[in-house]
């Protein structure tokens, strides 16, 4: 099985660069093109310690380093151990940062989307196109929105990995302090973005944190969404997404948190979550709305402790 999948692994890279040269001719928005690439067959659905996982990731540092962005430390990339799979492996974070210029003192927020997703099961591959090649669009979409920008707080974008598995690189950024909790202010949280099948996008977290809601609700958005704030309070049982993503992470630590999504659709955590399911008017709205929303909680979003 492991030389078949080799094979099949080269045969579908070389597809992969014939098939992303000629959607970079295309109208597609950059989100779109992102989504497209990291939920390609050569993917493999990118499990954590996989091949298709380091693709994933040698891909996303490529974005963010043409983006301008620099490392977190001396790395972009940050190893955690991972002792809950069947074979010990290092689970890897992408941390890249925009730093405040007129306060170095500043505060940070964290903009983050886990990369990883659920790999090959039974000789099918689990594509993960909203969940959660989505977020990480998402993110790259907001670094490229604010790149220029003279914000309040300093930036991270965090790629996740490991969130299939607990929520495992989340955990680790949290508990190692590359950036000290006490100088954090907010995680803003993007997990599967892309399916309008409703239209909808809700906004968690609010609940928790009520001084945000105001500053999202003063943002227009367009025909092709709606924005809603709802998934966590206690009450709801499985319906309270506070647990449900790497926000969690943040939220056990007491740090502010707003997780943004998509409600269960008929191909979560399927093989059949696949790029050609994404909504583009519904995705390019989303995305213009995130992109809003972090410039704003930027510039409004005071933590207090």
């Amino acid at each position: 099985m492991r030389n078949h999948l080799s094979v099949r692994f080269i045969f579908s890279l070389c597809a992969l660069l014939v098939s992303a040269t000629s959607l970079a001719q295309s109208n597609s928005s950059q989100a779109m093109q992102d989504v497209q690439y990291l939920a390609s067959e050569a993917m493999q659905g990118r499990e954590i310690g996989s091949a298709g996982n380091a693709l994933a990731r040698e891909y996303i540092i490529k974005r963010i380093t043409e983006l301008g962005l620099k490392p977190c430390g001396g790395n972009y990339v940050h190893e955690f151990k991972v002792n809950k799979l069947k074979q010990a492996t290092q689970g890897k974070n992408i941390l890249a940062c925009q730093y405040a210029k007129q306060n170095p003192a500043a505060k940070y927020l964290v903009v983050s989307a886990h990369y990883d997703h659920i790999g090959v099961n039974n000789n099918k591959i689990y594509y993960g196109a909203d969940d959660n090649a989505s977020g990480v669009a998402g993110v790259l979409a907001v670094a490229q929105n604010l790149k220029d920008s003279s914000t309040k707080h300093h930036i991270v974008y965090a790629f996740f990995d490991g969130e299939e598995r607990g929520l495992l690189g989340a955990h680790a950024f949290v508990k190692e302090g590359i950036i000290p909790r006490k100088d954090i202010a907010a995680n803003l949280n993007f997990d599967m973005i892309a399916r309008g099948d409703k239209k909808e996008l809700f906004v968690s977290g609010t609940y928790q944190n009520p001084t945000l809601k105001p500053i999202l609700q003063t943002l227009n958005t367009s025909d092709d969404i709606k924005v809603l704030f709802d998934h966590d309070r206690p009450e709801q049982g499985s319906n309270d997404w506070t647990p449900q993503s790497d926000h969690y992470a943040f939220f056990q630590a007491g740090i502010p948190h707003l997780y943004f999504g998509v409600e269960d659709h008929a191909d979560y955590h399927k093989p059949t979550d696949t790029f050609d399911k994404i909504n583009p008017k519904f995705f390019d709205a989303c995305i213009a709305f995130l992109q809003k929303a972090v410039m704003q909680i930027d510039q409004q979003f005071t933590r207090k402790d």
